[in-house]
């Protein structure tokens, strides 16, 4: 059996999703690309996954509207999520925080952040 978790990414930038899938497997997570947040919606309806990396500015349903979502649906609501976004104003990290995320990281993200945002996370 494998001990490798499962991960969604979320992001409307292609080389983003390339780069965290690379960085969560190196961390043991098998990852999920999603290029908007209804696109992660759709997925987390079908799948269960033991983590949520999402960027905030995205098409169709950005980043605070999925974490709204989540933070609703029992089936969901206790997986925890990173964030990710080019903005990084106070207001933007407390809504972040009041709708459940377990983390943020200011873009541009290296992996050193990424894993200081993993062990956050208890991961």
């Amino acid at each position: 059996m494998s001990d490798r978790k499962k991960a969604l990414v979320a992001d409307d930038v292609e080389a983003n999703r390339t780069m965290l899938k690379t960085f969560l497997y190196f961390a043991h997570f098998d990852s999920d690309l999603a290029a908007d947040g209804l696109e992660a919606r759709r997925l987390l309806e079908g799948k269960s996954f033991d983590l949520v990396v999402t960027d905030i500015e995205m098409p169709n349903m950005n980043g605070f509207e999925l974490l709204a979502w989540m933070k609703k649906t029992p089936a969901v609501a206790k997986t925890p999520v990173i964030v990710l976004s080019s903005l990084e104003s106070p207001d933007v990290l407390e809504r972040c925080r009041k709708l459940g995320a377990a983390d943020y990281i200011v873009k541009p993200f290296s992996k050193e952040k990424v894993d200081a945002a993993l062990a956050k996370a208890g991961f």
